[in-house]
Order: C-alpha cells, then sequence, then structure tokens
C-alpha cells in the first residue's frame, strides 16, 4: 500500500511539472514572436507620404494609450485562469535535517558518554479540490466577463485615437487651405503696392495709398507668419498622436471632403446600440455583476477535495516512512454574517451595474443625435459659405478692376479684400467643421458613415 501511495504522488508531482513546462513554453513562444515582428522605424531623413489610413494604421500600431490598453487586457485575461486555478492541485515540498545529543549514564546504560544522532525527513503533499458547487465556476465566469470588457474598452480606445487621428489630420489640411490663402494674400498686396506707388509716382493717387499698401502687406505678412507656425504644431500633435512625436518629416495626401452622407438617424443610433465598445463593455460589466453575485451566493456551500502526503525520514539510527491519501468535506473560514452581508454588496453593485448600463445607453443617444443635427448644420453651412465665396470674389473682382483703372480708392478696395479674405477662410472652415463632425459622429457611432459620391454642392438630382 506505501508503494501505491509513493506512485500516486510521485505521478501528481509529475503531472505539476510538465504543466508548467508547457506554460513556460508558450510564453517563451509568444515572446520570441513579438520579437521577429519587425515595426518601421521613423526617422526624419526619410520622406514619406501618408494617407488619412496610413496614419490610423501607425497610430493603432504605435499610439502609447492603445499599447497600455492591450497589456490591460492581458492583466485581466490571466484572471481567468487564476480563477481556474482552484481546480489544479497545490503542492508542498520540503525537508527537514536534525542533529541530536544524547547523554547516556547509569549501570543499565547501553554505553557510557555523549553520543550524536544525524537524521533528515524529505516529506511532499498535494490537495486538490474536486467540487465547490459552482463557485469556482461562477468566479471564472466573472473573470471572463470582465476580460471581455476590457476587450471593448481596448475597442473604444482604438475609437477616440481613430478621431484624434482624423481631428488633427483634417486641422492640418484646414491649416494648408490658410496658408495658402495668405500666401495669395501676400502677393495681391505686393501687387497693390505696386501699382499705388506707381499711381503716387504720377500724381493719380495721395500718398495715403501707399501707406495704406504698405500696412496692409504687413499685416498679411504678419498672418502669413503666425498659420505657418499653425501649420507647424498640427503636424506635432497629428505625429504624437500617430505615437511618433519626433517624425515630421512627411505630408499628406488626401484633401477636405465633401461627400455626402446616406444614413438615417434611425440606422445611425441603432448601430450604435449594436456595435459602440462603451456600450458592449457596459454590458459585459452587467453581466460580470451577475455572475458575481452567483459566485457570493455559493460562499454558503463547502468544498470537496482530495489530499496526499508521502514522507520518508533516515537517520543515523532509524528509518521511518509514511504517506496518506482521502477525501474531505470543508468549510473555510466560514462567517455567516460576513456572507450574507457580501451577497447583499453584489446585489447592489448588480443593480449599481444596471443603472449604468442605462446611463451610458443615454449618452450615446444625445450624443448621435446632437452630432447628427450637427452634422445636418455643417452641411448647410458649406452651402451657404460657397454661395457667399463667390459674391466676395466678384466683388473683389470688380474692386480691384476698377482700383487698377485709377477710379476705386483704397478704403473700397481694403473691404473688397477683406470679405475676399474672410469669405475663403470661411469656406475651408466650413470644410474642416464639417469633416471633424463626420468624425466625431463616427466615433460616437463606432462605424464608420457611409459617404455617397455626391458632392455637397452639387445639385439634387
Amino acid at each position: 500500500m506505501m508503494k501505491l501511495y509513493r506512485k500516486n504522488i510521485l505521478i501528481l508531482v509529475l503531472f505539476v511539472t510538465l504543466l508548467s513546462g508547457q506554460i513556460c513554453y508558450a510564453i517563451n513562444d509568444k515572446s520570441k514572436a513579438a520579437k521577429n515582428n519587425v515595426k518601421i522605424e521613423y526617422t526624419n531623413d526619410i520622406h514619406s507620404v501618408f494617407s488619412l489610413k496610413d496614419c490610423v494604421d501607425i497610430a493603432i500600431e504605435r499610439n502609447p494609450s492603445i499599447r497600455a490598453a492591450v497589456y490591460n487586457e492581458q492583466v485581466y485575461k490571466s484572471k481567468i485562469g487564476q480563477a481556474w486555478s482552484n481546480f489544479f492541485p497545490e503542492i508542498s515540498a520540503g525537508i527537514d535535517i536534525s542533529r541530536s545529543r544524547n547523554r547516556y549514564s547509569g549501570d543499565n546504560a547501553p554505553y557510557q558518554g555523549m553520543t550524536y544522532t544525524m537524521g533528515y525527513i524529505p516529506k511532499v503533499s498535494a490537495d486538490m479540490l474536486v467540487f465547490d458547487f459552482g463557485k469556482t465556476k461562477a468566479s471564472a465566469d466573472y473573470a471572463k466577463r470582465v476580460y471581455e470588457s476590457k476587450k471593448e474598452d481596448t475597442k473604444e480606445n482604438i475609437n477616440d485615437v481613430i478621431y484624434n487621428i482624423k481631428t488633427a489630420y483634417y486641422n492640418i489640411l484646414f491649416a494648408q487651405a490658410q496658408v495658402k490663402v495668405y500666401e495669395d494674400t501676400v502677393k495681391d498686396y505686393e501687387l497693390q503696392l505696386s501699382q499705388a506707388e506707381a499711381f503716387y509716382k504720377i500724381g493719380k493717387k495721395a500718398k495715403i495709398d501707399v501707406v495704406t499698401a504698405e500696412y496692409n502687406l504687413g499685416k498679411a505678412k504678419l498672418n502669413l507668419v503666425t498659420v505657418r507656425n499653425v501649420l507647424q504644431v498640427a503636424y506635432v500633435q497629428l505625429s504624437q498622436i500617430m505615437g511618433i512625436p519626433e517624425y515630421t518629416n512627411y505630408e499628406l495626401s488626401d484633401e477636405l471632403t465633401l461627400k455626402d452622407f446616406e444614413e438615417t438617424f434611425e440606422n445611425l443610433i441603432n448601430t450604435a446600440y449594436d456595435v459602440r465598445p462603451e456600450l458592449v463593455s457596459s454590458k459585459k460589466i452587467v453581466d460580470a455583476a451577475k455572475m458575481n453575485l452567483r459566485a457570493t451566493r455559493r460562499n454558503f456551500t463547502p468544498d470537496v477535495g482530495i489530499y496526499g502526503s508521502y514522507s520518508n525520514g533516515r537517520g543515523d539510527e532509524y528509518n521511518v516512512s509514511s504517506g496518506q491519501l482521502g477525501v474531505g468535506l470543508s468549510y473555510s473560514g466560514l462567517n455567516l454574517m460576513k456572507v450574507k452581508k457580501q451577497v447583499d454588496e453584489a446585489k447592489a453593485q448588480y443593480n449599481k451595474s444596471l443603472a449604468d448600463y442605462d446611463d451610458v445607453k443615454d449618452t450615446i443617444y444625445l450624443n448621435v443625435k446632437k452630432n447628427y443635427l450637427d452634422l445636418l448644420t455643417a452641411k448647410e453651412s458649406i452651402i451657404i459659405a460657397k454661395l457667399a465665396l463667390d459674391e466676395a470674389t466678384e466683388q473683389y473682382r470688380q474692386v480691384t478692376g476698377r482700383y487698377k483703372a485709377g477710379v476705386g480708392d483704397a478704403i473700397e478696395l481694403k473691404d473688397g479684400e477683406n470679405t475676399y479674405l474672410n469669405a475663403r477662410l470661411d469656406f475651408y472652415n466650413a470644410m474642416l467643421d464639417y469633416n471633424t463632425t463626420v468624425a466625431s459622429l463616427e466615433k460616437e457611432v463606432g462605424v464608420p458613415l457611409v459617404l455617397s459620391d455626391r458632392i455637397i454642392l452639387e445639385p439634387e438630382k
């Protein structure tokens, strides 16, 4: 019988050792795969042209907040295995070494004087839970739901980063348009200064026209310097969101779009309810709270387990070996009052998670509705801004022609220039607002909008 005990214990230890080896192998294999994943390094001696999709792909790979969210997923994934580990054996092993000193005296002693004895007792024991009335399964289900919630949180994080990428990308395009507007303005004012000086020399215009033209040119150059700085800052912001903050030697290939959208609010809100990561995550938290309540209620039940141990002691004067194998039914530190209050806490947490889910759902409805209405407004603003630009362009053409002909004055020319400049900037600003609102609505819905091939400024068919 003792040999049978020893054999069972050795098999158990061997099984645990092999399992640990497989886990370590899997971890090492993943580490090797990560090392073999070659990433592109971006240095300023390499010039690149990025589309919006390129920027999004780079951000998903390199943005620190996304990487942190992915690692956070792994933290909670490991908790599932930790919960199931209750059914894995717990191994204890050790060895006791002792040295004894004995003094013999008296007529009947086997011998007289001091003697020393050495002994050592190696021992190993194992305990394994067999059945716990579903407590471990409920805990594992809870950990699984939390892990699934964290996966949705990662998707929400990616959703936010994509929105930030789009906003930064569109801000660069808008800043580039501003630079072009002020570069054209500087050229126009340089031409007007030459005309004012020519008219002044032949006596057709007063000195004030030359002074006004010089002032307008200086102010235009100052504005150009300012918007160029805004453009550089916009590039830095986009690089930072992509996760390559020091890389600036690139340009963008896309333009601000004016494509119309074809989605109705009803389709958008239904889609948001189905796929929005924040809402799905909140639903997983509700499920997790339900699993936690189930696990807490089962704390009233006992545990059924098996246990075994073996020891083999050897010394100078003795050999002792022992072993045991058995089944046990036990409660571990059961406190009925504490368990009752833990159940009450789990109930309250479950009800709170339901309320949080409703709050997230209501917030999503509000944000989708607001952004949808903002998009309709932005669409109308583009049409109005384009009409205003056309009128300002025609007015600017007329006042410029009058001044060239020598019949216009500097005040009239200045008003026409300002109106034309502001109309161009307003039109580009309306385009920026439309594109960023599309990006914001896509963020709130959780998926890209379906855009048609029809341009907003085209007449309805």
